[in-house]
């Protein structure tokens, strides 16, 4: 007679076939707790009983908690960015794939640098958190979490962003509430997957250019000055400890190229050797310098196109240029090459 498998044969076969993955933890909303007034939520002690609160997540995956800091990622700095992207290279031959719960309101930037300085890790690596902390009773924490897991256990080799209903390449990715659980939206790039009843992956996932320059990595360097015009705003050159500009524009690229407040910017920054990169208010769409006369004028004098980097995207590029000693002509060629599938030219 054939014999039938047991409901704890089953259970044995899916406890050795689980991928191993590995979960860091940095802080955020996920894991905060009402302070003793109940007026604010801070970093909280609910690690310990993590894997305990979801004892579903042990039948996706096998997972082995770390926790190198507990903040709000509000207070995250480079440095602590780095340190995630430095812990994840050293461990990622050990697992099928990583997890990183982390705070919303820097979780783009962070995505935006682990997708340049981890595009050839060749595994997933997910990132996560929550708008309400798991210890609430209408929290999306778990939801995310459980699906940020099986995510990482599918080994398709991308980094990105798992919230709410979708999975965002996390170099194209901007965060875009601050009280919908669907906080990210992919305003260039379609979603890597839909999560709802079944999960769907759209076969862009896992594909994409890996071509970041030799010598990025190391540093990531934030002098930059971010500049966001509005009518009638005064100019001024770009401060002494700046080593580059980051102007967010209007539309696609458009600048008020007749004030001699903003021309003197300009021909400071060239003498100074500063690279100015021009990007869009605009969530959607990019710029496109050639567009516009104002925007034309603005490339004749060295602005350089920042095409369809959203705001992180290319924060995370330029911090990382500078932090390599790159060049003017090292900066321009690379926000005109797709390092690591992040959208980079405007239609």
């Amino acid at each position: 007679m054939r014999k039938t498998k047991t409901t704890e044969s089953f259970k044995r076969e899916l406890k050795t076939s689980r991928p191993r993955i590995l979960l860091i933890h940095t802080g955020g909303t996920f894991g905060m707790t009402p302070s003793a007034d109940s007026a604010h939520l801070s970093p909280g002690p609910y690690l310990d009983r993590l894997l305990t609160q979801l004892p579903e997540l042990q039948e996706i995956a096998e997972l082995s908690l770390e926790a190198p800091f507990n903040c709000d990622s509000a207070a995250l700095e480079p440095a602590a960015i780095l340190q995630i992207s430095n812990h994840i290279r050293e461990r990622a031959s050990e697992y099928q794939g990583v997890v990183v719960i982390h705070g919303t309101d820097t979780m783009a930037f962070t995505a935006s640098v682990l997708g340049f300085t981890l595009a050839d890790a060749n595994i997933p690596i997910v990132l996560t958190g929550s708008q309400r902390p798991l210890a609430y009773i209408r929290s999306d924490a778990r939801s995310n979490l459980i699906d940020a897991v099986t995510l990482a256990a599918k080994e398709i080799p991308e980094i990105g962003i798992c919230f709410g209903d979708h999975w965002i390449r996390g170099v194209a990715a901007n965060k875009n509430s601050v009280h919908r659980y669907g906080a990210f939206d992919s305003p260039n790039l379609p979603y890597l997957a839909e999560l709802g009843l079944t999960i769907q992956i759209y076969p862009h996932a896992g594909k994409f250019k890996r071509n970041v320059p030799a010598g990025v990595s190391g540093r990531l360097d934030c002098n930059i000055a971010v500049l966001t015009p509005h009518p009638g705003m005064p100019w001024e050159i770009a401060p002494p400890w700046a080593k580059a500009v980051l102007i967010q524009a209007y539309g696609a690229g458009n600048l008020p190229m007749d004030r001699p407040d903003l021309i003197r910017l300009f021909k400071d920054a060239d003498k100074r050797g500063l690279p100015i990169i021009i990007t869009s208010q605009c969530a959607s769409g990019g710029t496109d310098l050639s567009a516009y006369e104002l925007g034309k004028k603005a490339a004749d004098l060295g602005a350089i196109p920042g095409g369809l980097h959203t705001r992180w995207a290319a924060l995370a590029k330029l911090g990382l240029c500078l932090g390599a000693s790159f060049d003017l002509s090292a900066i321009r060629n690379a926000f005109a090459t797709e390092w690591a599938g992040e959208p980079v030219f405007s239609d």
